[in-house]
């Protein structure tokens, strides 16, 4: 790795360690450090550059019970039949966790680092499919890749002190996580139902985290909206394994270094 790829992934975990609650201050802060070091235009090349011998990849996490129920109940009117508290997979999701594997399989991939949501749908399909990845890879567990946040109890999780206690004596590793409660406060954003645009803000900085680790065989074990919004696609379905385009990452970390240039 170069030194200023070195410089550059320094700065981005240093930053993620760290912490901060607001994420557009956390990425104003990020990128006025990294524009210290590079020019945008430099920047965009060494992204490119990085990239281009990089495969990454994305699991849906496998059918969780939020899934069934939602199809059965009305969305609004019947809330409280299907907004269940951080759901796990349903028996048929586990049985869908075969498809994932054979997935892997097909794509001849050793698989270096892997990116965990910690909502319990996506840790419960890693540990289904664990014996499948490299033996040698990195599991990071990573609010960076949970689900778009809402008032919903579908999308909040554990706090992290429960996390790291259950999975204590796992390959789970909770180092770039720093918040106790990690998922999306609605007290602090009492105008808003939804995270709105501060889940493309925290997805291009994902992108931008991956763009730099050392790295070149990468995993993300997530949800259909964050593909969604890295992908700028339609969707995908529980269970599947696709290939990520780069072009796209591409254009969600450039557009970053247009931040403090905002302000």
């Amino acid at each position: 790795m170069s030194n200023i790829n070195s410089k550059i992934l320094s700065l981005i975990e240093t930053s993620i360690k760290q912490g901060n609650a607001d994420i557009n201050k956390f990425a104003l802060n990020l990128i006025k450090n990294i524009k210290k070091i590079i020019s945008p235009n430099d920047f965009q090349n060494l992204v490119e550059k990085n990239l281009s011998d990089k495969k990454i990849y994305f699991i849906r996490h496998a059918e969780s019970l939020h899934n069934v129920l939602e199809q059965k109940y009305a969305y609004k009117e019947e809330m409280e039949k299907w907004n269940v508290l951080d759901p796990k997979l349903t028996e048929k999701g586990i049985q869908q966790t075969n498809h994932t594997i054979e997935k892997i399989k097909e794509s001849g991939i050793n698989f270096e680092a892997v990116f965990v949501s910690p909502l319990s749908r996506t840790i419960q399909t890693y540990f289904l499919i664990e014996k499948e990845l490299n033996k040698e890879a990195k599991i990071f567990v990573t609010d960076f890749a949970r689900e778009l946040m809402s008032y919903l109890d579908k999308n909040k999780g554990k706090k992290l002190s429960l996390l790291k206690e259950e999975y204590k004596n796992t390959k789970l590793n909770f180092e770039y996580m720093t918040k106790e409660f990690w998922w999306f406060d609605l007290g602090q954003n009492k105008d808003n139902e939804y995270e709105g645009i501060d889940f493309s803000l925290r997805l291009q900085l994902f992108a931008l985290w991956l763009a730099f680790r050392p790295e070149k065989n990468m995993l993300i074990i997530s949800h259909s909206h964050v593909f969604i919004e890295m992908q700028d696609s339609e969707g995908i379905l529980n269970a599947d394994m696709v290939k990520m385009y780069n072009k796209y990452l591409i254009i969600n970390i450039v557009s970053l270094m247009k931040i403090s240039d905002k302000k």
